[in-house]
């Protein structure tokens, strides 16, 4: 299991989760992406993962993903930054904070930088495959 049982703040790195493999298997960029979110929705509310918080970035501006709190998920917008910047940053304030962050991400730039700040990391895959078989 990669999915932590102690309270924890996931980073996930959306568009980075959506492009990375989950694309492939479906029509479209939005479709997939509104799958996933439907699906950490249900996830945020099972027994065994209702103690996390789900943070899902994307890059650049506000677009159309439906609700942006979705029971424990949040959905934010990067803005004028990337994605990975506002993941770093806010990975770094949440662990100089004492708060237990995770990021998902599959970029191994940024798995590199939050290392050298203490901040573990998850591949998308694993994270999302450990979640499916949990929640059978």
């Amino acid at each position: 299991m990669y999915v932590t049982t102690k309270p924890t703040l996931y980073l996930i790195d959306g568009l980075n989760l959506v492009r990375s493999f989950l694309w492939q298997f479906a029509r479209t960029e939005e479709d997939v992406t509104e799958e996933f979110l439907d699906f950490l929705e249900a996830v945020s509310q099972d027994e065994k993962y209702c103690m996390h918080e789900y943070r899902v970035v994307f890059d650049g501006a506000y677009r159309p993903v439906g609700p942006l709190y979705r029971a424990g998920v949040h959905i934010v917008f990067s803005e004028q930054d990337t994605a990975d910047d506002y993941i770093y940053q806010e990975a770094y304030f949440l662990a100089q904070q004492g708060r237990r962050v995770i990021a998902v991400t599959s970029d191994r730039d940024l798995q590199a930088r939050l290392k050298d700040i203490g901040v573990k990391a998850l591949f998308c895959q694993k994270f999302y495959n450990s979640l499916k078989i949990s929640c059978r």
